[in-house]
C-alpha cells in the first residue's frame, strides 16, 4: 500500500447481535404474515429528504422508514412490514402490487433496489436500501449484516426482470 492509498473498509458488526436481530426480523414477519415461513426475509430501509426554503432559514428534513421485507419467488410477491428502530413494534403487512411494476433496477454503489410502478399508478415506486447496517449506524437497527440475503434478493429481482422482459417492458440497465 502506498502512502495515500486507503484500505477498503469492512463493515463492523457483532455477529451474535446480528443473528439475534435476524431471528427477530423473522419473528416479526411471521407475526404479520399468515404463511410467513414460505417467504425469504431481509432488512430494508427507505428514506426521503425534503428541502424547504424559508424566509429566515432553510430546512432539510430526512425521514427514515425501516422494513422487514419478505419475498417469494414462486409467485413473485413482496411484502413490507414497517418496524421501529428497536425492532419492538411493527405495522401490518403491505403487499406490493407486483402487476403494476414495470421496471426493476439496482445501483450497487448506494445499495438501492428500485421497483418502479406504471405511470398511472399514482406513486413512483419503492426505492429500498438493502445493504444492511453496521455497529456504528446512526439511525435504525444496528448490526444487521446480510450479504447472503442481499444476493438472494438480487437473484429474485433478476428473475422478476426476466418476467417483465417477456411481457415486453423496456427495462433500465442492470448492474450488480
Amino acid at each position: 500500500m502506498g502512502l495515500f492509498s486507503k484500505k477498503p473498509k469492512t463493515p463492523e458488526y457483532d455477529p451474535a447481535d446480528c443473528e439475534a436481530k435476524k431471528k427477530r426480523l423473522r419473528e416479526i414477519f411471521n407475526e404479520a404474515v399468515e404463511d410467513g415461513d414460505s417467504y425469504e426475509v431481509l432488512y430494508a430501509c427507505m428514506y426521503s429528504s425534503k428541502f424547504e426554503e424559508g424566509f429566515i432559514f432553510d430546512t432539510n428534513t430526512t425521514t427514515f422508514c425501516f422494513y422487514v421485507m419478505g419475498y417469494r419467488r414462486s409467485d413473485f410477491r413482496i411484502v413490507l412490514i414497517q418496524v421501529d428502530s428497536a425492532l419492538e413494534h411493527h405495522s401490518e403487512a403491505v403487499f406490493l402490487d407486483m402487476d403494476s411494476i414495470v421496471n426493476v433496477s439496482y445501483d450497487p454503489k448506494i445499495r438501492k433496489a428500485c421497483l418502479e410502478y406504471r405511470k398511472d399508478y399514482g406513486r413512483f415506486g419503492e426505492l429500498l436500501d438493502i445493504g444492511g447496517t453496521s455497529s456504528k449506524t446512526m439511525y435504525g437497527p444496528k448490526n444487521i449484516h446480510q450479504p447472503e440475503e442481499k444476493e438472494r434478493f438480487l437473484d429474485f429481482l433478476e428473475a422478476f426482470r426476466a418476467r417483465l422482459e417477456q411481457k415486453g417492458y423496456k427495462l433500465d440497465k442492470w448492474k450488480r
